[in-house]
């Protein structure tokens, strides 16, 4: 991100930012949650690719904010895992280390937080599912590639000569997916938003959708009704996500 001599890179101005309202973000998840007063916490960042933000996030805690932060960052890449555990050794950075694995096989345990940024496509509901399944705190997701739900999408009467258009469809398909999320996270007991989280100035790839579990259990009566009537009015058969956590339910 930044040359020798400390300044940022013109072509990565775009990264600095993204980087930086990242940890912001995480800061005030973090103070919102149960996490909030533990001096130590574990971070596991799925798709982690070159480590930016898993760098800047181990930085943040540990250095920032004086809390033993233990980070995982993995991804499928080995020669990229090699370079992050070489620059986090270099760098002294003792609790932080880079795993090669698959997100629909990695195993993490439990952890306090969970990201899975720019995972592609069913990807983001794997993560998302880990997270749920192991009572993470905190899970930061920012989907992209939303091919599962589309192919599935009929269109309602109403909608038939907007969705008939290819680019319309998609966004919609895109809409209907991380709603389905959303509302799926709450129904498992996380205060959930979705945001934009930087301009598209910056990056197309904005959108982020954050839960925190709550301390105290809701009813999800009214949210499982929404859920049937959202896939009902798309003809929506099947989400990712939603099967996952319903094998996880009927196997517990």
């Amino acid at each position: 991100v930044t040359d020798d001599h400390g300044e940022i890179k013109d072509r990565m101005g775009d990264k600095w930012k993204q980087i930086n309202k990242f940890i912001e973000i995480i800061g005030k998840l973090y103070d919102s949650s149960a996490l909030s007063g533990r001096d130590e916490i574990s971070i596991v960042d799925m798709g982690a690719g070159k480590g930016y933000l898993t760098f800047a996030t181990y930085d943040y805690f540990n250095h920032v904010r004086g809390i033993k932060a233990r980070v995982v960052g993995v991804d499928a890449r080995e020669e990229l895992v090699a370079l992050c555990n070489d620059i986090a050794r270099a760098a002294e950075f003792d609790r932080l280390q880079f795993e090669r694995g698959f997100i629909r096989d990695y195993e993490i345990g439990e952890t306090d937080i969970l990201i899975a940024l720019h995972a592609c496509n069913t990807a983001t509901d794997e993560a998302i599912y880990k997270g749920i399944a192991t009572n993470a705190s905190v899970i930061i997701c920012a989907p992209c590639c939303h091919q599962q739900i589309r192919p599935q999408m009929v269109a309602p009467a109403a909608l038939q000569g907007v969705l008939r258009y290819g680019i319309l469809l998609e966004r919609e398909a895109e809409m209907a997916t991380d709603g389905l999320r959303a509302l799926l996270l709450e129904q498992h007991n996380y205060a959930t938003k979705v945001f934009e989280f930087i301009s598209t100035e910056h990056t197309q790839k904005n959108t982020m959708i954050v839960g925190v579990r709550r301390e105290q259990a809701t009813g999800a009566e009214g949210l499982t009704k929404q859920i049937v009537e959202l896939k009902n009015f798309y003809g929506i058969k099947e989400h990712h996500l939603e099967m996952l956590l319903n094998n996880h339910r009927n196997n517990a």
